[in-house]
């Protein structure tokens, strides 16, 4: 299947790497994390995962469940990173920024319905 057709948080292969559809023609690694391009004319093997399902996200939100899902996400990273100090998981600075690398925006709006809502 061609590149285009795959829908954001859909897990792929290509040139024997694992990605993740991030954008309309990026997708994140999934060994390094890194975003790169895709050309719209690749060929990719959709992954069927049994939580493929939960990792596509909507294409579409309202303004009000834009604002309404960042703010959720703020408090999600509150308190993972709260978790984290209190835990004494986080002693540096990068060490917090690890923990905001692992809250993946993708992962999390995942958990939402088409509404916006959980």
């Amino acid at each position: 299947m061609r590149f285009p057709l795959l829908k954001p948080g859909q897990k792929f292969l290509y040139q024997e790497k694992r990605y993740t559809k991030t954008g309309p023609m990026t997708a994140a690694e999934e060994e390094s994390g890194k975003t790169c391009m895709i050309r719209r004319s690749a060929e990719v093997t959709l992954l069927h995962d049994q939580d493929e399902r939960q990792q596509v996200i909507p294409q579409q939100y309202a303004g009000d469940q834009v604002v309404t899902l960042l703010k959720a996400y703020q408090q999600e990273l509150k308190t993972r990173l709260s978790d984290a100090i209190g835990s004494q998981q986080a002693q540096q600075p990068v060490d917090l920024l690890k923990v905001v690398d692992e809250c993946n925006a993708v992962t999390f709006l995942s958990q939402f319905d088409h509404s916006g809502s959980s």
